[in-house]
């Protein structure tokens, strides 16, 4: 046995003095392919965004359009007056959800706090789905007719599609 592993070891070495060394990764070329570090650090994801395919800052339906400075800065000042509000939706969402796990994990079930807890998360989604589609109308309403035209034509080819 150790004369095989001798004897492997002999017909590995000369590959690994020539092995290159690993290169290091370049995370400006992982961002332009739409991978990012996860919030800890750890791992890559696969949205160009931390809101669901976004860059800069944009939605995804307005891309393709060919926006001025004046809109893009409307646009991320509506953005940037909900964001905190969201942030807060968000979180209160995410603890409800994890109240109702660990209390499905406890000893004791108590139904009246789970529909509670279900019902504080929801309530959460649906007021940042609300949100989300009051600051699309006020970004709509930024756009020009002809920038309008575009984002109904790209809707009408791809229905159902996230745009």
């Amino acid at each position: 046995m150790k004369t095989k592993l001798f004897a492997a070891l002999i017909l590995v070495t000369p590959f690994l003095a020539h092995a290159q060394p690993l290169a290091a990764v370049d995370q400006s070329c992982l961002a332009k392919m739409g991978h990012h570090r996860t919030d800890d650090g750890h791992g890559f994801g696969h949205r160009a965004g931390r809101h669901g395919g976004e860059r800069d800052g944009m939605p995804p339906f307005l891309r393709g359009l060919k926006l001025s400075e004046a809109q893009k800065d409307q646009i991320f000042e509506i953005r940037h007056k909900q964001a905190p509000l969201m942030r807060d939706k968000a979180k209160a969402s995410r603890q409800a959800m994890d109240e109702l796990r660990q209390l499905s994990l406890a000893d004791r079930y108590d139904e009246a706090r789970a529909k509670s807890l279900a019902r504080n998360a929801a309530d959460a989604q649906a007021e940042m789905a609300l949100m989300r589609a009051q600051s699309e109308q006020k970004i709509v309403a930024l756009l020009t007719p002809e920038q309008r035209q575009q984002i109904t034509a790209k809707i009408a080819a791809q229905p159902g599609a996230m745009l």
